[in-house]
């Protein structure tokens, strides 16, 4: 049987530009924690913010998470630099390590969480 997974509405689509993201409190795998929800060539993705060399905000040292080409995702404390479409280390020291992943959506102009991990969040 498969399982029906709820989808939680986070915000309309407009709302997350290109190069845009936005640090959402959340409650994954019954726990608080902080996700990254980011549109990057069009399309939206959400990790945890959660640097997998340390386990430091990306942006623990700096107000972004992406680096100065807008193409990459980057921990401000390393440099530890990440794939914004898979969350994939490129940085030898942590090479093909990645980002934890968060299942999101968008449709009917409306972007959301459809994990089932998550049972909550705010802005």
């Amino acid at each position: 049987m498969d399982r029906i997974i709820p989808k939680i509405a986070i915000c309309p689509s407009h709302e997350l530009a290109e190069g845009q993201y936005r640090k959402l409190k959340m409650r994954f795998e019954g726990r608080e924690d902080e996700c990254l929800l980011l549109r990057f060539d069009g399309k939206v993705y959400a990790y945890i913010n959660r640097c997998v060399h340390m386990p430091r905000r990306l942006d623990c040292e700096q107000q972004t998470v992406f680096d100065h080409t807008g193409r990459f995702l980057r921990c401000s404390m390393h440099g530890i630099v990440y794939t914004p479409q898979t969350g994939a280390s490129i940085s030898t020291m942590c090479e093909g390590e990645q980002l934890r992943a968060v299942e999101v959506y968008e449709e009917g102009g409306e972007v959301g969480f459809a994990d089932f991990r998550v049972t909550g969040f705010s802005c």
